[in-house]
């Protein structure tokens, strides 16, 4: 991060799943004319905006939205590629003269952005097509096994590793000869850190496990089950990159007549709040306190906008692109920005 007497170049509002970040983003974006850049691995897909709780069609037809709803789901979507996509719309939003704001749950790609990732070594364009059509046609599981044999450092630290991120080490240390943690552990960073003043939304225990049991049935009734249907007809299988997300496995079982409708609501409450829970970890530990504000989910979302937006402005001045807020237009982007 940079000197906490610098002025942030960006705000994030984030926290674990289910916590209001959605719409406590959207409001300060309307009260400092602001653009959202999503902070989710997997709302960056396109037609996975019911599971993946995306900000509606609305809202983004309002507010100028990033990195929602533009990939394929058969396309990979980590840390890496985030950070650089995200440092153009950063420097895209502030040239028009409006506030950055980071907004989701995928603690990695913030941190990619504020700790940045190390600068990827060469390596030979065919060879890495090669492989990673290899290892599209290999089950997750064996492609775990082998990411853990090759790199058990990264296997120790990220527990449980995840798919995408196994297939990433499997590339790294097949094609440059050395494992994923080994380059986080002593590559050059490929960027400068973003300043960033970050606001971490937290909720009790009780109250959370509530939002996300009622948000996953709100999520079935928005079209969650039609959403997956069609995934399938466009030929997405469960091995598609996008469809290790939350939930889309139980829904497919749910279409196949696999479970019923309370047993999907269970099955993906109960997963969803293992993940919620590894967030709050994450984002406990792993935020600089000196650059971060804490904030009670259950507060009235006005009554947080409120907080971000007396806390930005005395910390980003007369530096910040909002300073000279106006009233909220209409996106001409029309929807999600591709970037």
């Amino acid at each position: 991060m940079s000197d906490e007497r610098e002025p942030p170049r960006a705000l994030a509002v984030v926290g674990p799943t289910a916590t209001g970040k959605t719409s406590l983003a959207a409001e300060v974006a309307r009260r400092l004319d602001g653009e959202i850049i999503s902070v989710d691995s997997r709302q960056a897909y396109r037609g996975m905006e019911v599971g993946t709780a995306a900000p509606p069609a609305e809202l983004r037809q309002e507010i100028p939205h990033h990195g929602v709803a533009f990939l394929s789901p058969g396309q990979r979507y980590g840390a890496g590629r985030f950070a650089r996509r995200a440092r153009e719309w950063i420097r895209e939003i502030r040239g028009r003269g409006r506030v950055p704001i980071l907004a989701g749950g995928t603690g990695f790609f913030l941190k990619a952005l504020t700790d940045p990732v190390f600068e990827e070594p060469e390596m030979d364009d065919e060879r890495r097509g090669e492989l990673r059509a290899w290892m599209d046609e290999r089950p997750d599981d064996l492609l775990l096994r082998w990411a853990r044999r090759l790199d058990p450092a990264l296997a120790e630290r990220m527990d449980p590793l995840d798919p995408q991120r196994a297939s990433r080490t499997l590339e790294l240390a097949l094609l440059s000869g050395r494992p994923l943690s080994w380059w986080h552990d002593h590559g050059e960073p490929e960027a400068p850190p973003l300043g960033a003043r970050i606001y971490v939304l937290e909720l009790a225990t009780g109250p959370h496990r509530e939002r996300i049991e009622r948000r996953t049935r709100q999520l079935l009734a928005k079209g969650w089950t039609e959403e997956v249907r069609a995934l399938r007809q466009a030929g997405h299988g469960p091995d598609s990159p996008a469809l290790d997300a939350l939930g889309y496995r139980d829904v497919a079982r749910l279409l196949d007549g696999e479970i019923d409708r309370e047993e999907a609501v269970e099955r993906i409450a109960r997963d969803t709040w293992q993940y919620a829970r590894s967030q709050r970890t994450w984002f406990r530990h792993q935020v600089p306190e000196d650059h971060t504000v804490r904030l009670d989910a259950a507060e009235p979302v006005e009554q947080l906008a409120d907080r971000i937006v007396n806390d930005w402005e005395r910390h980003a001045g007369g530096a910040s692109p909002g300073a000279g807020r106006r009233e909220p237009e209409a996106s001409e982007e029309g929807g999600a920005a591709a970037g």
